[in-house]
């Protein structure tokens, strides 16, 4: 009898401890990230096209071309090989720019990462970030002579979190940014507060969820500059049609209303055609936009 008592205490007590060390609290720039994501992904005004491949060793491929209304049209060559726990991304584009990052993780919740752009070698960066089970923190400092150091931390549980960041200028030894939230998680509900811009500017968004799978969602966004009194509220959602189609739609205080049909073709390939137009011009021409990304 006391062996077999004892048996389930050990395994629950073994479940429960892996269960909570794989939740935390999120980073800082992840507070209102799920509803920037359905009020602004997958919009398009020109034509972009992306074509990704696979190849055996880890390494990635992706080459993309885009064109916007009345502008001029560009082109980049992405690509990505891992290694264990090491990533390592490159970017070249028409511009003559180059981009890269090298990114190392350890200990199952810490990331190290540097960041080089070339002619722009100001913007190349080091990061650090770890997530804890009650905490997570991340930190970035600029590779110039004067460097630039952003700080972020938070602190909660995976259902409600407290967080601030602060960017630091050497240069004129002040802090050029200082921001504070709390982010709030449920099963159908994904709401944040940020008061943004050194206290003057409140950013709040909710997310609604419909369904355990989650593929159905309503969105709500407002945003207030305290001192002139400006406020902007926008409104949008995602419905899945069906398991290939996907149609999302946002309004915002401006009369601007955007909608994006995402057609599945194949895993991984997706065909996007995207509409524009303001409700206070109708006789306007509406803007529409078309995107293909496919992988080989």
């Amino acid at each position: 009898m006391s062996k077999s008592s004892s048996k389930p205490k050990h395994k629950s007590k073994s479940k429960s401890k892996s269960t909570t060390s794989s939740k935390g609290p999120p980073l800082f720039s992840d507070f209102g990230h799920k509803a920037k994501d359905l009020l602004t992904a997958g919009y398009s005004k020109g034509q972009r096209f992306t074509f990704a491949s696979h190849i055996d060793g880890g390494v990635n491929l992706t080459c993309s071309t885009s064109a916007k209304i009345g502008g001029r049209s560009t082109a980049a060559v992405a690509g990505s090989y891992t290694y264990k726990n090491a990533t390592f991304n490159c970017r070249i584009d028409t511009d003559s720019k180059v981009a890269g990052t090298l990114s190392t993780k350890f200990l199952s919740s810490t990331k190290t990462s540097a960041s080089f752009s070339l002619p722009e070698y100001k913007s190349s960066k080091l990061g650090f970030q770890t997530r804890q089970e009650y905490g997570a923190a991340a930190v970035s400092v600029s590779l110039c002579q004067s460097p630039t150091i952003n700080l972020s931390a938070t602190v909660g549980s995976a259902s409600i979190v407290i967080g601030m960041e602060a960017e630091y200028k050497t240069a004129s030894s002040t802090f050029s940014k200082c921001n504070a939230g709390i982010s709030m998680k449920s099963l159908n509900s994904d709401a944040s507060i940020i008061l943004g811009n050194k206290g003057g500017l409140i950013t709040a968004s909710y997310v609604h969820y419909r369904g355990q799978e989650k593929k159905n969602a309503a969105v709500v966004e407002f945003t207030q500059n305290l001192s002139t009194k400006n406020t902007t509220l926008t409104v949008g959602g995602s419905c899945m049609v069906d398991h290939q189609t996907v149609v999302k739609a946002r309004l915002d205080g401006r009369g601007d209303v955007k909608t994006v049909l995402q057609y599945s073709i194949r895993p991984k390939s997706c065909l996007s055609i995207s509409g524009e137009f303001n409700t206070k011009a109708l006789d306007k021409i509406p803007k529409i936009g078309l995107a293909l990304s496919l992988a080989l």
